[in-house]
């Protein structure tokens, strides 16, 4: 299967990175004059998210990070700020990029060292993070965290590296990242006079190495083997560690708690459809086909719009409208609208949907922004991996939210109309704009895949059947009680 093939790359890929000894943290004696680092001199950031779900998470990571520094003295305890809570005014702070002009302020009042950014679910042995960054001279620019890198050029990378993508590394949030405070505040400098090479925030990840790179002025991404990815987070070497492939919140969401619906239009009603129809299509309880074109064989729901190349906002704002206002869908609560060459995994989304109350404002998926590195924009779930919005959002978005014109681009006016009714776009890396293919071997490798995009070049009977896969498996052991990425690993 291709997501076990990639497991198993990534373990090889460990072992030969132990042979050849590249990490450049703990076994690099060499660097200790740097040892004095203290605590304190650490700012530590998290990527919180807004939804009840994620602030769980968030005060998680707060209660295993404040167990390990009550035997510390006082003036040795760190600054632990969440995006969500202390920066709930700055936009695009998933970006990175909005933080590092108050990173800078903060260090006017606090002298720093390093600064360490990770997500919710990331684990930090403090000490063990201490040992590690005394081998690195904060006065100059170091750029540390788990690498990842592509195989193949990618358009949600702007097919950077064309001839060689793999070369460039990027970090991977979850394991978490540290950047220098020589870095931080070089990097400020630029911010302030660079020119904005694109309106759109796709993947963080890599775009924020990129300006740190510079076309090769800047750092690369040292990799340091002790920051960990799930599969490895039981080795005793890791610093940083991670809870797992996929959450698991209780009871998967029933059946008939969640209507699917399916963009389509009258040339795709022989192509895609029939694969939807053989693949995930039959997982659903409540599935609805919207096209401009009523086809009894399949059915269709011609909703009288127009088919566009350009956009899809009237098609998608009449499905929120049909299923907020249709006396047998009101009251479910839970809606999907995916394209009709989405390939998903209905099943492993039911079970995600566990982690969400139905009863609030929730719009799930991966997340995307427009206009956000000038202080402004937007955040938007983008519609390929598929777009989940709780019986709450639902009737929100259908009740304040109009298209400019039918053919506006559906996932960024949305974006916009969550902003303007205060509600987040919540993201999942568990949803996929495009192939498995355009993704980092490593980054697919640590979770369990809900959804991918495009039948392009690509074998979509394929893809569906290795999600299958997979969130059984995981499933399986799950039930178990056993940890999966262990067993995975000994069948490796």
């Amino acid at each position: 299967m291709v997501f076990l093939n990639i497991v198993a790359k990534i373990l090889l890929t460990l072992v030969i990175s132990l042979l050849h000894g590249t990490s450049l943290g703990i076994e690099n004696n060499e660097q200790e004059k740097y040892k004095d680092l203290e605590l304190k001199n650490v700012l530590f950031i998290v990527l919180s998210q807004h939804d009840d779900f994620h602030i769980k998470e968030a005060e998680r990571f707060k209660t295993a990070f404040n167990e390990q520094i009550q035997s510390l003295e006082k003036i040795q305890q760190p600054r632990l700020l969440f995006t969500h809570r202390d920066f709930a005014d700055v936009r695009g702070t998933w970006t990175v990029f909005p933080l590092i002009q108050h990173i800078v302020e903060i260090s006017k009042k606090q002298p720093l060292s390093w600064v360490f950014i990770c997500e919710e679910d990331t684990r930090v042995n403090l000490t063990g993070l201490v040992a590690l960054l005394g081998n690195f001279d904060p006065s100059q620019n170091h750029f540390l965290g788990r690498e990842l890198r592509d195989q193949e050029t990618t358009i949600i990378h702007h097919f950077a590296f064309a001839n060689n993508p793999s070369q460039f590394a990027y970090p991977d949030f979850r394991a978490g990242l540290v950047l220098s405070r020589a870095l931080i505040h070089h990097l400020h400098e630029r911010l302030e006079i660079a020119e904005q090479k694109t309106d759109f925030s796709i993947d963080p990840k890599h775009e924020f190495a990129l300006f740190v790179w510079n076309e090769d002025s800047g750092p690369r991404l040292t990799h340091l083997r002790e920051f960990c990815s799930s599969l490895e987070s039981v080795e005793p070497w890791c610093v940083t560690t991670q809870s797992g492939r996929f959450p698991e919140c209780g009871s998967p969401v029933d059946k008939d708690d969640l209507v699917v619906a399916v963009k389509t239009c009258g040339k795709f009603h022989e192509s895609r459809v029939p694969i939807v129809k053989k693949t995930w299509g039959k997982e659903a309880e409540i599935i609805e086909y919207f096209s401009e074109v009523e086809d009894a064989s399949i059915p269709t729901i011609d909703l009288g719009i127009p088919n566009s190349e350009r956009g899809h906002c009237g098609k998608t704002m009449a499905i929120i409208k049909r299923v907020s206002k249709h006396p047998l869908l009101t009251g479910i609560p839970w809606l999907l609208i995916a394209d009709d060459d989405t390939i998903i995994n209905l099943d492993q989304l039911r079970s995600l949907l566990s982690c969400y109350n139905h009863k609030q404002p929730v719009a799930l998926g991966e997340r995307y922004g427009y206009g956000l590195l000038r202080g402004g924009g937007y955040d938007y779930i983008t519609g390929g991996g598929g777009m989940v919005f709780s019986q709450r959002a639902r009737d929100l978005l259908a009740d304040r939210c109009k298209c400019y014109s039918d053919d506006a681009p559906d996932d960024m006016t949305l974006g916009m109309c969550l902003k303007s009714i205060g509600i987040p776009a919540t993201h999942s890396r568990f949803f996929h704009q495009a192939r498995p293919e355009d993704y980092s071997p490593a980054f697919l490798a640590n979770q369990v895949p809900v959804s991918f995009h495009k039948h392009w070049n690509t074998d979509p009977l394929r893809i569906y059947a290795d999600l299958i896969a997979l969130g059984k498996a995981h499933a399986e052991h799950s039930q178990q009680g056993t940890h999966m990425d262990d067993n995975v690993r000994e069948e490796l």
